[in-house]
Order: structure tokens, then sequence, then C-alpha cells
């Protein structure tokens, strides 16, 4: 793809402002077995997205072939696009900034392992669960994944920009068997260098996780005060990103609909977008519309300070964008999405929070989020399982249990925010936290 001859094309036929996206990605993903091989995947992918103003509107065309060959059925494409649409909202092909921050990633030397390494690695994680505990019954996967992303955006504003992102990782999935009692659970670690990951503690923490929910039971229904472990919180607060979204908020969609400014959590909680995180997941200096990233307090001390912005709802709420205009992938509209996002840590350990209940109950896993949780009232009901807390004590697991109140309520009634902050590698984090008050179903 000559981009120079595509833009002089573009503006001979009165596109206005034109903008080619390309996003080049490649994976690799390898399944282990019982100590077989039983997947290995290669997969590539260059694929382009242009845009451009033509009579006002808006048109676009998702491209897997880029070549030149193709440039009069694309371009006539987005003329035939931006011809049918009828909204009248502004469009905007973002000319850039005079400079953008740096952002410090973390190599990934790992890729670079020959497949017989990688596959070396999986043997050994393997071998190092089933020898943690007898109580393992089977290691249904061991999985790595492997992915390179490059961008870049080009305009006829003059805006040149492009990153890469590249990640290693292994998740391992097992099962555990007590008796006729049989309980599975994963884990997963990034891994940039061999450093990144300790075999043998990678298997016991996952073997521990998993065997501490062996014989679990119920436990009777009522009112309890509930500690909502790192994870779970995190599954949580992803689920409900869409509160802060810009765009539903002006369209009336969001619970935070005209709550600038206001105190719509505990004063304990503070959220934080931060795109320039050392060595983050979801770390950048520009979002997919050119814009420029930035720190930001999204809720400081329970009062929400701002929204996350592209640059069609910045528009619509009379503000800026906040950087925050993202794609799900090259052939899809530009949305809003957060980066780093998380609660910050508070100051109280979790053990503290356990010994602090009389009696309560901690909830370390929940299914069912998209059935049981609705992201419009914020009403959740959810299958949970976790551990009973008697007089500051852990005394035994307990599954088969669904906890359910409303996120606005439950995050005003908190008693305590752990300083356990841990991210998922999406980018979403959390510490753990204790609420007053949640309603548990049981026995």
């Amino acid at each position: 793809m000559n981009k120079t001859v595509w833009m002089k094309e573009a503006e001979k036929r009165g596109i206005t402002d034109f903008e080619i996206y390309e996003q080049k990605s490649s994976s690799t993903s390898i399944q282990l077995f019982e100590h077989k091989v039983d997947g290995f995947t290669i997969s590539e992918c260059d694929g382009v997205a242009i845009r451009g103003i033509y009579q006002g509107k808006m048109g676009i065309c998702y491209l897997e072939d880029a070549s030149d060959t193709n440039m009069d059925y694309a371009l006539s494409q987005l003329m035939d696009n931006a011809s049918i649409i009828t909204s009248e909202d502004e469009v905007e092909i973002y000319a850039g900034e005079d400079s953008y921050p740096e952002v410090k990633q973390k190599e990934n030397t790992f890729k670079l392992k020959s497949s017989e390494e990688k596959i070396a690695l999986l043997k050994q994680i393997e071998e190092a669960i089933y020898a943690s505990d007898e109580r393992i019954e089977q290691v249904m996967s061991v999985d790595y994944a492997e992915s390179d992303v490059t961008r870049s955006i080009l305009n006829s504003k003059q805006l040149s920009l492009s990153d890469s992102n590249s990640y290693s990782m292994v998740m391992a999935q097992v099962m555990a068997k007590d008796h006729e009692d049989v309980k599975s659970d994963y884990d997963w670690a990034v891994i940039m260098d061999e450093k990144d990951i300790d075999v043998q503690a990678f298997a016991n923490k996952l073997s521990k996780k998993v065997c501490d929910k062996l014989n679990a039971t119920q436990i009777p229904s009522g009112n309890y005060p509930v500690i909502m472990e790192k994870d779970t919180m995190i599954s949580l607060l992803g689920a409900l990103c869409g509160l802060f979204d810009g765009e539903n908020a002006s369209k009336g969609i969001s619970i935070l609909k005209d709550s600038l400014d206001k105190q719509v959590f505990n004063e304990k909680i503070t959220i934080i977008d931060d795109p320039l995180m050392d060595y983050g997941y979801s770390s950048c200096s520009f979002d997919d519309e050119g814009v420029s990233c930035k720190k930001k307090t999204v809720v400081e001390q329970g009062v929400l300070k701002t929204y996350l912005h592209n640059l069609k709802s910045a528009k619509l709420m009379n503000t800026t964008s906040t950087g925050n205009g993202f794609k799900a992938g090259y052939a899809s509209n530009v949305g809003i999405s957060p980066t780093n996002f998380y609660i910050q840590n508070g100051d109280t350990s979790f053990d503290d929070m356990v010994s602090s209940m009389e009696q309560g109950v901690i909830i370390t896993d929940i299914t069912g989020l998209h059935a049981g949780l609705n992201p419009i009232s914020t009403e959740f009901s959810l299958q949970s399982s976790g551990f009973y807390v008697e007089h500051g004590k852990i005394v035994k697991p307990i599954n088969l249990i669904t906890v359910a109140g409303n996120f606005m309520d439950a995050m005003k009634e908190i008693e305590a925010v752990g300083n356990d902050l841990k991210f998922s590698y999406s980018g979403i984090g959390a510490p753990s936290i204790k609420f007053k008050e949640l309603a548990i179903s049981g026995e």
C-alpha cells in the first residue's frame, strides 16, 4: 500500500479529510495436555481501516488486502458509505498534537525463545502442579499465548503515529479431588522474560487455590459483612466500566449521568485511568483517533470527576477527549475504553479485614456476570463461592451461594479498602474491599 498515493487520490475525489489506520498482528498459541502438544497455532493479520469526510459525512471502509489495486474500490466504498449517513453528529479527523508522552514498556524477550523451549516450560509447569499436592486429580490444560500488535495512524492533517505492543503469557487449569468432592480453578502469568515466572511458586499457588475449595458447604441465608477478594472486584469493575462512558452519559444510559462533581461512592474509593503507567498491560501514548493519552482521576474520594471520552462523546458533552477512543479491532468503529483502569489501593491488609469480622463471608469467585448483572441499574445476583469467617478466622470453604445487591449502593457502604491491588491482563485493577453488608442466599 502506497499511502501517499492513497492520500492524493482521496483528495482528488473530494474527500476533504482522510485517514489510514493500520493494525498488524501476529499470535502464537500452544496447548499442552497430558504432556503432549494438543494444539499449536500461528496466525497473522494485516488490517487497514480508511476513514474520510465526504460531503460532510464520515465514510469508512475496512480492508484485509490494502494493495494499490484495491484503491479505487475502497475509496468508492468510503464515498458510498458517507452518502447514506443521515446523522447530524459532527465528525472529525484529528489533527494531532505538538507532542506525545513517552510510555515505558518492558521488552518481550521471551517470544524469542524457540517453540521447543516454550513447550518445555509448559511441561515443567504441568509436572510441578501434579507434584504440588496429591489431591490434584488432573491438569486439564497448560497453555501458552503470545501476541504482537503494531498500529499506525496517518492522515491528511499531517498526523503520523505508530506504536507496538507485545506480551507472552501462560495459563493453567486444574482439577482437584478429595473423596467424591471435585473442584477446578485456573491461574495465569504474564512472562516478558524467563525471570518473570517461578514455576514452582506458580504451581503451588494454583494448587492451593483449588485445593482450598474442597469440601465446601453452604451457609444459612442472610445479610453478612462481605469481603470481595481482589479478583472478584476486578470482574465487577470490568463489567461496569460503561458507567464511566461519556457517550452513555450523554445519552442518559449510564446511571452516573449528570453526576459530575457529585458524591457517587464512599470517600474511600478513588478510581484512576492511567494509560501512561510504567509497564502497564494497557499503556499507550495515544488512542486510536490520535489523541494524546493522559492519566486522569475518574473518581476522587468518592466524587465523580470525569467521564471517559472519545472525540464524538466529548463534542456531545461540550468538553475535550480524554484519549479513550479505542477500537475493538481494526474493523470496528471507535468506541470508548479504559486503559489501566483501577481502584486505588487502600491502607488495610487482607488479613486485617478478615480479623475484623465477627461473622462474615469472603467471595473469591463469581459466575454469570452477563446474566446476573444489570449494567444499567447495577443490580446483581451472582452465583458465588469463597470462605466463611467466624471470630476473625477463616473456618471453612463455602459454595452454592448467591450474592446479591446493587453495586452503586454497595460502593457507598464500604468499611475498608485493601492494600493488595492486582491487575488483570486486560488492564483492569482492584484491591480487595470489605462491604458493610450484602445479601447471601444459601441454605
